[in-house]
């Protein structure tokens, strides 16, 4: 078991790597594909996400709480571990079945072919065992398996991607995911052997059920925002609202990782009874989080133009609104996460999560209706009522938390602070396009002096995560000159 920092960075590093690839792809793949493909692709997909994301049943978040109370104890490890694959097994068939009736007999689309050729990802999907890997804090293998997988794929894109074929992009797209989960089960297999004998499925249905309504719940969010977009306005919709959906995940999800790598070791902390521990390694980590994220917010904010004219090739201009709005978006949904993943769901609050999901989903949902009726429905007012949602739902679950321990923090002092040196870039913005021509140009420009104006004022006002931080790296990196 590595340290959680050096988990954080290998995690950090994979999720930059999550970057790269869209940045090299995306922009490729919408210049090679007509527009239609492109929309048409862009909607198949979020349907096949709907289906993907009901047939994990959330085994995945409940195998990382499971496996991490137990981790030490091999043969609980191996029953669990088997018990569970077994379960997601027979879910993604379950849900394949469905998905199968609905691309055969209510999907009228008429790119249906590439409908079934995502259909193969449930066999990725059933294979997907990584919360195992994640439960035991194994970031390494998954860092080279990732990278090595992801190589592959964009090699296969520039090599049989050439011209305006949905059905190639889709084939790649597909043996990349299942190739990527057969890696992840082949080692996690020899490792934990899979044994029939003395399983009872039955007793982890329960929890499975818990976790099956909050995903179905959360499916009332971007999801649902999706296939709306697509069944009442149009495929243009779809992919106007899903470019910075995408862009703004894969920027959020580098950043999360600080979170993600440590849901185990803070899963442990109270499972160990050490609430302090707990307390103390959870508001470190928020602040390290947000010390971060709240300046990329600021900058996609700000260069939402730039960004999107370099990635969409001037093909959705549309998505620069919507992008900024994602900004915010995103970053009440970090909240939620944190809060839900980090706190709730730790404590096994999950009725609470339950009933806070349902509350924002439903006024996510209820605000589309009325929008679509009012004829107001488009993707920008689709984003808008997201990023409402997710606030109404950090609220309601920040009051929640103040019951269970008020020493759990989220928003403090600093956060604000944050927010505060991050607004000079507001006018980095304003200066440098007057100046700098060309997108790339000026994004280069405003990162530069923003970066450096932000760690100007971390390092003035003194910031106690900063500097720690800072002074972590610096110790790891004489270690490492020492052993060479």
């Amino acid at each position: 078991m590595f340290s959680l920092r050096l988990n954080a960075i290998m995690k950090i590093i994979l999720s930059i790597i999550n970057i790269i690839i869209p940045i090299i792809v995306g922009p490729y793949i919408i210049r090679i594909l007509s527009k239609e493909s492109y929309n048409t692709f862009t909607k198949a997909t979020a349907e096949l996400q709907l289906f993907i994301s009901l047939a994990t049943m959330g085994v995945y978040t409940y195998g990382i709480r499971s496996i991490s109370k137990i981790r030490k104890e091999k043969d609980k490890v191996q029953s669990v571990y088997t018990e569970l694959f077994l379960l997601g097994l027979i879910f993604n068939i379950f849900f394949l079945a469905f998905y199968y009736l609905y691309i055969s007999f209510i999907n009228k689309h008429t790119g249906e072919i590439i409908y079934f050729i995502l259909m193969i990802q449930f066999a990725g999907s059933a294979l997907n065992v990584e919360w195992m890997n994640e439960a035991r804090e194994d970031y390494r293998f998954i860092l080279v398996k990732s990278v090595l997988i992801k190589v592959l794929y964009v090699a296969s894109i520039f090599t049989f991607v050439r011209r305006d074929n949905i059905v190639a992009y889709g084939m790649v797209v597909s043996w990349a995911y299942i190739l990527e989960n057969i890696f992840s089960f082949i080692y996690i297999t020899k490792k934990t052997k899979i044994s029939i004998k003395g399983l009872s499925l039955k007793k982890h249905l329960k929890p499975l059920l818990l976790i099956f309504m909050i995903t179905n719940i959360s499916l009332l969010y971007a999801q649902s925002d999706k296939i709306m977009l697509g069944l009442l306005v149009s495929d243009q919709a779809v992919a106007v609202y899903t470019i910075p959906h995408y862009i703004m995940t894969s920027v959020y999800n580098v950043v999360i990782s600080i979170i993600v790598v440590s849901i185990a070791r803070l899963c442990s902390l109270l499972n160990e009874k050490s609430k302090e521990e707990y307390n103390t390694l959870h508001n470190e980590l928020v602040r390290s989080f947000y010390m971060i994220f709240i300046p990329i917010i600021f900058f996609i904010f700000v260069a939402a133009g730039d960004i999107i004219t370099l990635y969409a090739a001037g093909k959705y201009d549309d998505s620069i609104v919507p992008l900024k709005i994602f900004a915010w978006a995103i970053l009440f949904n970090s909240m939620v996460y944190i809060e839900r993943e980090g706190v709730l769901y730790l404590y096994e609050k999950e009725k609470i999560i339950i009933t806070c999901n349902l509350i924002g989903g439903l006024i996510n949902f209820g605000f589309n209706t009325a929008l679509y009726f009012m004829g107001y429905f488009n993707p920008i007012n689709a984003v808008s009522t997201l990023a409402f949602s997710f606030l109404i739902v950090a609220v309601l679950m920040r009051i929640f938390i103040r019951r269970i321990d008020k020493n759990i923090e989220l928003i403090t002092i600093r956060t604000v602070l944050y927010f505060l040196f991050s607004l000079p870039l507001i006018f980095f913005d304003y200066m440098i396009s007057k100046y700098a021509a060309g997108p790339v140009m000026r994004l280069l420009l405003l990162g530069g002096f923003g970066i450096v104006f932000y760690v100007l004022l971390l390092v003035i006002s003194k910031d106690r995560v900063f500097i720690n931080n800072v002074k972590a790296s610096l110790k790891k990196l004489q270690g490492l000159k020492k052993r060479v």
